[in-house]
């Protein structure tokens, strides 16, 4: 088992993730930095992408990112579940955004269009919330 919103999380996602070819062709070519923050934990991780590969880790307060995405944990927790989606979080005000609205619409279309296989992914891995 798996502690969701943990470093071990964070890197074995991130190796399913960059395993997979499909999404490695949709995500080539993105290069950013996001932090992802639990807000009732006081727990951030800074997700980087080079050229579509995703490695992520810790985030130190001083740490910069692109962009930013904070939420409490029960919210985190029904995104990887699937029950929520992070788009319709932020347009609802459920998670704090911050960073180029522009930039992020251009990534968005490819994040949508590969969601389902995103979630598929985090559902693999036997989570401990």
């Amino acid at each position: 088992m798996v502690r969701f919103w943990s470093k071990e999380f964070f890197e074995e996602a991130s190796e399913l993730l960059n395993k997979d070819q499909e999404l490695e062709k949709v995500f080539s070519g993105i290069n950013t930095t996001i932090i992802a923050e639990c807000s009732d934990r006081n727990s951030a991780f800074l997700i980087t992408v080079k050229n579509g590969k995703i490695s992520s880790s810790e985030a130190r307060s001083d740490d910069k990112a692109e962009f930013r995405f904070t939420a409490p944990y029960d919210k985190w927790v029904k995104i990887a579940q699937g029950k929520d989606k992070v788009q319709s979080e932020v347009v609802k005000g459920g998670i704090k955004f911050r960073g180029s609205m522009p930039k992020m619409l251009l990534y968005l279309s490819r994040i949508v269009r590969m969601q389902n296989k995103i979630l598929s992914i985090f559902t693999s891995i036997s989570l401990e919330f």
